[in-house]
């Protein structure tokens, strides 16, 4: 588990006495761990986007990580951080693919905040919808 989201969850992974805590072997993506629920997955993984003192890289890969989750929770907080991102910053644009590939993959899209959309945060939705999921888009988008 990376050690942003050991931290998040409260669940260090355990060190030898040899070892520097800084050099601790990251398994993978947080989703990969199976002992983590997908909603408490999804709690830290927003509370880490949402959090004002995370590192960036941190938010990236926490709104990353995000695609592989469903729900409204999970849709509803890449929906804000892409409009606190004013729809065009790194963050917005990383959040705008995850919300894309998650409508892409369970068939549906909010039709009101598609509306809403614009800037990068448009056109990397749009992309990514019109690869994989074109029927979603709406009349003329294609």
């Amino acid at each position: 588990m990376r050690n942003w989201a050991a931290r998040l969850l409260g669940k260090e992974q355990p060190r030898s006495a040899d070892e520097d805590s800084s050099a601790i072997p990251s398994p993978g993506p947080v989703w990969i761990d199976p002992e983590i629920p997908d909603e408490e997955r999804a709690v830290a993984l927003v509370r880490l986007l949402e959090d004002p003192t995370a590192r960036e890289d941190e938010q990236d890969d926490a709104a990353s990580d995000l695609e592989y989750l469903s729900g409204p929770f999970v849709e509803a907080a890449l929906i804000r951080a892409i409009r606190a991102g004013d729809f065009h910053s790194d963050l917005a644009q990383r959040c705008a693919e995850s919300l894309a590939g998650i409508w892409a993959r369970e068939g549906h899209v909010d039709p009101a905040f598609l509306a809403e959309l614009r800037s990068l945060a448009k056109a990397e939705v749009f992309g990514i919808l019109g690869a994989r999921a074109p029927h979603l888009l709406p009349p003329g988008a294609h």
